[in-house]
């Protein structure tokens, strides 16, 4: 009776992994003819794990076309998903859907045309890397505080006038990169941060309080001849 009982749950196991799998291969096939791949295969673009997709590039290979201009909603049903890579494409938007990937880890979506950070950015509680570079981001939202795990932002040739005071309240940031901004400020709480590199050159920071002046000074001692003060 008990190997019996045995067979089962380990059938049930097995049933399970490979409906799973069927599951997540199905979605990474729609999210890919959705977005004009219909000739790719699965394999080509997704990595697997225990029947589940860990990770999913997306990114443009071919320089000579523009790539895919927009990222389907089924993205946030790859629950398992860790790694995510889209640069290099024309997406001007991220899907709210985003935000149910609590395991994703990195969020690579530079050199596209993003204008809007959605809020449900707060929802990935796992990020560790985000690559925003080369967008036209004018701003971030409060809830990208939410993302405690986060170390590495990427924000450099955006079109940021102003940096959210919620980004000062990611514990676990240690590399911040800003340049080639618009910023003409730094909220006060980025001096109390424990960062190991910031880069905020190529912005307009030309009348910063004493506070922040003494603090951008230790972190570069030639950042005032960095800012585009014409």
């Amino acid at each position: 009776m008990c190997g019996r009982a045995f067979f089962l749950i380990s059938l049930f196991v097995v049933s399970a992994t490979v409906v799973a799998e069927q599951s997540d291969a199905s979605i990474v096939q729609t999210i890919l003819e959705k977005c004009g791949f219909s000739g790719a295969a699965v394999s080509d673009v997704a990595g697997m794990e225990n029947g589940r997709v860990v990770s999913l590039d997306l990114k443009n290979r071919d320089i000579s076309k523009d790539g895919i201009s927009f990222l389907p909603p089924e993205i946030g049903k790859l629950s398992a998903l860790r790694e995510l890579t889209c640069s290099g494409n024309i997406i001007d938007s991220i899907p709210s859907e985003i935000g149910s990937l609590a395991d994703l880890q990195k969020l690579d979506l530079g050199s596209n045309r993003i204008v809007v950070v959605p809020s449900a950015i707060g929802g990935l509680s796992g990020l560790t890397h985000l690559d925003l570079r080369h967008n036209r981001i004018e701003r971030l939202p409060p809830e990208i505080e939410q993302c405690k795990q986060l170390v590495v932002l990427q924000l450099w040739g955006n079109k940021l006038a102003s940096l959210d005071e919620a980004v000062t309240r990611l514990p676990a940031l240690e590399e911040l990169y800003l340049n080639d901004n618009r910023l003409t400020s730094l909220p006060a709480g980025i001096a109390t941060m424990k960062l190991r590199y910031i880069d905020f050159s190529g912005n307009r920071l030309c009348n910063l309080d004493e506070t922040l002046t003494a603090w951008a000074k230790k972190k570069d001692a030639h950042f005032a001849e960095a800012q585009k003060c014409w």
